[in-house]
């Protein structure tokens, strides 16, 4: 893909929804709905989890992926749709069997069906987790924090390039019950002492920030 081409693919994933609106509408009575409808998943809209997708992705060259908390695998739809002259080696993994099984039905792919943590993962160059830490899953703040922690060295371990993530941000916005916010600062902080090679990008959503870890 030249330069020309990716900028027409960014400009249309940023402004336009319209190919996806029929999706967006879809209830839990439409037989499409789980496939397709980005509820199930975990957003509002399909534009917004493909802008997420595509922020994860910044400096992504067609290497191998894992995609932790995959879901329906929607990550490998988008690299096809959104690199359209790739090749690349993908892995899922969700803890959820409808999920998994939808994946296959949907894009012909196998994920396997475990709770990450637990799961013996493939080494792959890109480890790319979207929306995996939007939930609280602690009982108090803290322990959230340091689970957190816990989870992206686990992550770390298992890619030999890049970590990338997304997490909600705290800062000027309204924040809802069993969701986990995570001021900026404080990661960034806490990254680049354990990792150096951190970057922090928060330029592009007021809900939602992506770091990414680089190895090399």
């Amino acid at each position: 893909m030249n330069q020309e081409e990716l900028t027409e693919k960014i400009t249309e994933n940023l402004s336009s929804s319209d190919r996806f609106d029929n999706w967006d509408t879809l209830t839990p009575k439409d037989s499409d709905y789980m496939m397709y409808s980005p509820a199930p998943v975990g957003y509002n809209t399909t534009a917004e989890q493909r802008f997420l997708m595509q922020n994860l992705l910044i400096g992504w060259n067609y290497d191998s992926i894992l995609d932790v908390g995959c879901g329906r695998a929607d990550l490998y739809g988008f690299i096809e749709d959104f690199y359209t002259e790739s090749t690349f080696i993908y892995h899922g993994i969700d803890h959820n069997p409808i999920m998994t099984n939808i994946a296959k039905q949907k894009y012909d792919v196998k994920c396997l069906t475990n709770p990450f943590e637990s799961a013996k993962l493939p080494e792959t160059s890109w480890v790319v987790a979207n929306g995996l830490f939007t939930q609280r899953r602690c009982e108090t703040e803290d322990e959230d924090l340091q689970k957190l922690f816990e989870d992206i060295e686990l992550l770390y371990n298992k890619a030999t390039n890049v970590v990338s993530f997304n997490l909600l941000n705290p800062i000027n916005n309204t924040h809802h019950e069993g969701f986990f916010y995570v001021h900026p600062g404080l990661v960034l902080d806490m990254l680049i002492e354990k990792y150096q090679n951190v970057v922090l990008r928060n330029n592009y959503s007021k809900d939602v920030y992506t770091v990414t870890i680089y190895k090399i």
